[in-house]
């Protein structure tokens, strides 16, 4: 109802009346109307308050400007406290509450006439033109939002601008006698705007006139308003209506007025509309409506008040209503994706809780079984990284619509966020294995369904899903519990090789229990001082001359095992932990280079480190790697580093920038493990690398099986295509030597026939000869 007053109050003012009730009226309304922006000018007031002590803060004196701005914080404050509660001032009167709103407004304004003359920072006038002009803003602002009353304005405006204007005059110079004069100027049109304003309430006070043209002008203010009203009689017939109201209904007024409110179809809104007159009281109706003559249905909010002359005699009501349609519209669209995912619009991950809490509980009372498989889509961030992330979202509302049509009314389809996506099985059976069995099969169909090709704006896609999947068998499983193992049954299907699908087991917690052990003591690793490095020998296969060496990390637990780095370096890249050890393997190499040197010259050609792609791809590796040398203080040509071939699978892009970045300082790179991972070559012209290194697998039966010679020849052919080195890992018997020597008289090798890898002091003596 306010609200319908408040627009009732703009249009009134040209009513001329002499009656006492209305003189009453407009006053309660122009306070209501003052009070309703206070809170919007106060905090503007604060502000700008706090611009100003910011401003002043070198120019004044601390405390006087501190109590100053605590003042005008309390006062601002408790102007707005007072606003909230509508003016009241503890139910005084009119006059009262009147007067107290124009000492409240006075008290601000003299404080900021205060601050114009106290704290004018005289001498800066680029200061002086900020505090002009935040000066005149609040006596602008005093002007719009209190011009419904012209005393307070007045009043506002020439406390403000006053104390600013005599500033101006008192410099005596051309350039402030010119803002004296705009400071003039800005008062007078701010007092004829604000007069301007007043003048047609003022003269509706005053004014007298006839009750019938009262009526006229409500009438047309009634008709004018955009919100719908209609008010009826005792007899519940409608006497009249705006156009506002016809027009939500979408019939005419004509047949509006004086419709019977009885015959009404929606028997809720004629409830209301009966106990508004019967109780004397308003009530207000949020809900559905629908036109019987239109047959239009709308959400509405309504307000419905009685109408009381002065003997208290009821004579009818009015009802204020408001069409809400595309408000409910977006309420109701809040309220699904609050239990739904934006993109797919499959339930969230709040809607699968009171799912699970519900149907598990009735599982359990009914003996039954139930399932949850957790869903994560292979090499997604290729499809992302490859064509964007539209052709992404459109490759996840596709899979969420596949997964929609496989499963039974009651199994819940949820996507958890990302790729992942969650199906709970409720109630599948009483019998555990047919539970199971029947899991199986869902997952197999999912399996088959996800696999078809997806075409998507142009492209072919093919995608396929690792599984995990959980036997829920009681409502004390939590749901978070449930899709933790469910997570680690997924992971353990990637580890199988993705596309599978793997049941959880209690084994599988162990496995991660211990990889979080293994995590929390590989932190403290370094710090314990037992991570170290070691170092295999890599020789010339003809001369037996040491030609360089390959960096070895291995962890001496305090529990006294040494741990492979084939069990930690997954942890530690998984915990991406692997920054760290990486950044320590570096600088502790470089140490030992710059150690084992002499006069600045090692005695092998070089030192080689092996690398993650984890460390390769990360931001400010280079920049870390090169701080390393550069402390150490050796030849950045003394370092190699080795990485697989699959590290040139991810980013290759971004791969070959880094690449290329360490060769121009000097840095080469070699292809470690060479023949076991990439299938396409493609790679060996778009990178530069100095080395390929035959992993060791075919060198074990090169004596025996022709595949395994016809793989290492092959790899010599490659090799001598693009002027690389050749070196042959796990070289562990002499007639192995001969055979590769046969082979290729330039190449290196590394193995336990020569050495065994070494720590740092045993391989600085080999370096010297002495073993």
């Amino acid at each position: 109802m306010r609200d319908f007053f408040r627009s009732l109050l703009k249009n009134i003012k040209t009513i001329p009346s002499d009656s006492d009730i209305l003189h009453q009226f407009l006053r309660e309304q122009v306070l209501i109307t003052l009070c309703s922006k206070v809170p919007l000018t106060m905090s503007a007031s604060i502000v700008i308050a706090t611009s100003l002590l910011m401003l002043l803060w070198s120019f004044v004196d601390h405390l006087l400007i501190g109590i100053w701005y605590a003042l005008v914080l309390f006062l601002a404050l408790e102007r707005i406290y007072n606003a909230f509660k509508g003016c009241r001032y503890g139910d005084k009167s009119l006059e009262a509450r009147y007067q107290r709103f124009r000492i409240e407004a006075v008290m601000m304004a003299g404080l900021w006439s205060f601050a114009a003359f106290v704290f004018y920072p005289e001498g800066h006038f680029e200061y002086e033109l900020l505090l002009a002009l935040i000066i005149a803003g609040m006596a602008g602002g005093g002007a719009i939002t209190l011009g419904i009353d012209r005393r307070i304005a007045d009043t506002y405006i020439l406390m403000v601008l006053s104390p600013l204007a005599l500033r101006f005059l008192m410099c005596a110079d051309k350039a402030h006698f010119i803002l004296f004069v705009m400071t003039l100027v800005f008062m007078v049109i701010f007092m004829v705007s604000t007069r301007q304003l007043s003048k047609i309430l003022e003269k509706g006070i005053r004014q007298h006139g006839e009750l019938d043209e009262i009526q006229g002008r409500l009438n047309m203010i009634l008709d004018q308003t955009p919100t719908g009203i209609f008010y009826y009689d005792r007899n519940f017939r409608i006497v009249d209506c705006n156009q506002a109201f016809s027009q939500l209904l979408k019939v005419e007024k004509e047949k509006i007025v004086g419709l019977d409110l009885n015959t009404l179809e929606d028997r809720n809104s004629l409830k209301i509309l009966r106990q508004v007159i019967d109780g004397k009281r308003t009530l207000r109706y949020d809900g559905p409506y629908k036109s019987m003559m239109s047959h239009r249905e709308i959400w509405v909010s309504a307000v419905v008040a009685p109408l009381i002359d002065p003997s208290e005699r009821i004579l009818g009501a009015i009802a204020v209503i408001e069409d809400k349609t595309n408000e409910h519209k977006a309420l109701e669209k809040a309220e699904f994706l609050a239990f739904h995912d934006a993109l797919t619009s499959l339930p969230n991950r709040k809607l699968l809780g009171d799912r699970y809490t519900l149907q598990v509980a009735q599982a359990e009372r009914k003996g039954s079984f139930s399932a949850l498989l957790f869903l994560d889509l292979d090499r997604f961030k290729h499809v992302n990284d490859t064509y964007g992330h539209k052709i992404g979202d459109e490759l996840l509302k596709e899979t969420a619509a596949r997964l929609k049509e496989i499963f039974r009314r009651g199994d819940t389809v949820c996507r958890l966020g990302g790729d992942e996506f969650i199906i709970f099985l409720p109630m599948i059976s009483s019998d555990l294995n047919r539970s199971i069995d029947h899991t199986s099969q869902v997952a197999k169909k999912i399996h088959k369904e996800l696999a078809q090709p997806y075409e998507i704006d142009g492209h072919q896609l093919f995608i396929s899903t690792s599984i995990g999947a959980v036997m829920i068998g009681g409502s004390r499983e939590t749901l978070d519990e449930v899709l933790r193992c469910a997570d680690i049954a997924m992971y353990h299907a990637k580890k199988m090789g993705r596309g599978v699908t793997s049941f959880y087991e209690v084994e599988m917690d162990e496995k991660i229990k211990t990889a979080i052990r293994m995590e929390h003591d590989l932190r403290h690793a370094i710090d314990r001082n037992e991570l170290k490095l070691f170092f295999q020998p890599i020789v010339d296969i003809r001369t037996e001359e040491i030609y360089g060496a390959e960096t070895l990390l291995r962890w001496h637990h305090s529990s006294g095992k040494m741990i492979s780095p084939a069990d930690f370096i997954p942890v530690a890249e998984e915990s991406k932990l692997i920054h760290q050890i990486g950044r320590w393997v570096i600088k502790e190499a470089c140490r030992k280079i710059g150690e084992w040197s002499e006069k600045g010259r090692l005695p092998i050609r070089y030192v080689s480190i092996n690398l993650s792609s984890k460390q390769l791809a990360h931001g400010s590796f280079f920049d870390e790697t090169m701080a390393a040398i550069r402390d150490s203080g050796i030849d950045p040509k003394c370092i190699k580093f080795e990485i697989t071939e699959s590290v040139l699978m991810d980013e290759s892009e971004q791969t070959q920038k880094i690449i290329s970045r360490f060769n121009r300082e000097g840095i080469g790179f070699l292809i470690d493990d060479f023949g076991t991972g990439y299938s396409s070559l493609s790679y060996l012209k778009r990178f530069k690398f100095e080395s390929i290194k035959i992993d060791k697998s075919f060198i074990h039966d090169i004596l025996s099986d022709e595949d395994d010679v016809a793989l290492v020849r092959a790899i010599l052919d490659i090799a001598k295509q693009f002027d690389y080195r050749v070196i042959a890992e796990g070289v562990e018997s002499e007639a192995q030597r001969k055979k590769l020597e046969e082979m290729d008289r330039n190449m290196f090798y590394q193995g336990y026939l020569f050495s065994k890898p070494l720590d740092a002091d045993r391989f600085a003596k080999m370096l010297k000869g002495e073993t």
